[in-house]
């Protein structure tokens, strides 16, 4: 029977000095190497492959895929626990060699960034842009076999770029990326406006005053503050200004926001008319608490995010962490992250499949990303801006 064990569930992370750890089969070592399984030979993908040369995880020859052995268990840190769970579940049904496993989450990547400098028990971690990048300058991460892998070849292609671009290091890619959230948006309810709003202007708008809703995060506070006022969201070039802005703006807001429930009630309540959000946030308030709710793209444009999978060194169970990888990027994967979490992947048909298991068709057309949008991917910040933003931010919130 396979066995779970649920070290912190419905979003709540441990604290960072706690480590997840694997789940022990009977009479077995949950935790080690020691427990390789021969892929069974009635699997679903028993004769999937992709690319033709051999490529390794951690030492380990991948030669085919699925791989002709992985491990017995797997340990699985993502904070989409909702999706995490039952893709972790499908997962070990898919490969029945695997018998244990474990999940856990966390709120801030730094939980897991301070796991891995460290002996562990990770195998598999849904990270961010960010945290890949440290991760891979500091010789955290394990290069992926993509090219052996299936899930590589149905990436889109932009967001297959990206990852070349940006993680990937002499040919060695360190992270399958599988969310994408463009954030942020402007999230309204269309009871009260008689076209969308269509610009970051809403946020200044004094005759909504205390009926917005604001992000209460460092950086996207600065990067809202920069499209408005047309710098680069990355690297803007005139501070005060952005202080300045800021500055008016906040005594606009009902509050700013940390708990996204808590903010999608208030605009599904009418208790605040606009909100900057994330797609996923908007699109699940509109199904779940409100029709009235919808979200637009600003005209100034505004950023993408990519979340990823990715290995780290050492990970006790670093092929059975590589198949997982694999996992999240399928089909299957995609119709999990919509029905409990409404994620867009980066599948190719992602939003094909969407349409395949959501009957609300205003809602699959809202999920749907338009080809005019002005969007930019979220890169992570250099120290000297991130040091800015920290800065501005306690400035802004104590002027």
């Amino acid at each position: 029977m396979k066995r779970r064990q649920l070290l912190a569930s419905g979003g709540i992370a441990l604290a960072t000095g706690i480590a997840g750890c694997s789940a022990s089969g009977s009479g077995g070592d949950g935790g080690s190497n020691n427990g390789n399984n021969t892929n069974p030979s009635n699997s679903s993908n028993a004769n999937a492959t992709s690319g033709s040369a051999e490529q390794s995880i951690a030492g380990t020859a991948i030669t085919e895929w699925p791989p002709a052995e992985y491990e017995d268990s797997i340990n699985v840190w993502n904070w989409y626990t909702q999706w995490r769970d039952v893709a972790v579940e499908r997962f070990v049904k898919e490969y029945d060699g695997i018998e244990d496993y474990t999940v856990d989450s966390y709120n801030n990547p730094g939980q897991f960034y301070a796991q891995i400098q460290q002996s562990h028990s990770i195998d598999s971690i849904g990270s961010t842009g960010e945290y890949t990048q440290r991760m891979m300058a500091n010789d955290l991460a394990e290069p992926l076999p993509v090219e052996m892998m299936p899930a590589w070849e149905m990436v889109k292609d932009e967001y297959k770029q990206v990852t070349m671009d940006t993680y990937s290091t002499d040919g060695d890619v360190f992270a399958l990326p599988n969310v994408i959230v463009v954030m942020p948006v402007i999230a309204y309810n269309q009871d009260y406006f008689d076209s969308p709003p269509d610009s970051f202007d809403i946020f200044w708008e004094e005759d909504l005053a205390g009926q917005i809703l604001m992000w209460d995060r460092d950086y996207l506070l600065m990067q809202i503050a920069a499209l408005y006022t047309g710098q680069d969201p990355h690297d803007p070039d005139d501070w005060n200004e952005l202080r300045e802005v800021l500055v008016q703006q906040r005594d606009l807001n009902q509050t700013y926001y940390q708990n996204h429930d808590t903010a999608m009630q208030l605009l599904a309540n009418e208790d605040v008319v606009v909100a900057a959000t994330p797609t996923n946030s908007i699109l699940q308030a509109k199904d779940t608490m409100n029709d009235s709710l919808s979200y637009t793209v600003p005209k100034e444009g505004t950023l993408y995010s990519i979340d990823q999978q990715v290995v780290p060194k050492g990970a006790p169970n670093p092929v059975a962490g590589a198949m997982f990888a694999d996992y999240s990027l399928s089909a299957e994967s995609a119709k999990i992250f919509w029905n409990e979490a409404y994620v867009i992947t980066s599948h190719v048909d992602a939003f094909d499949i969407i349409a395949e298991v959501e009957d609300n068709s205003d809602l699959v057309e809202l999920a749907r990303y338009n080809n005019d949008w002005d969007l930019s991917e979220r890169r992570p910040l250099s120290e000297e801006v991130r040091q800015k933003t920290s800065d501005l931010y306690t400035e802004v919130l104590g002027a």
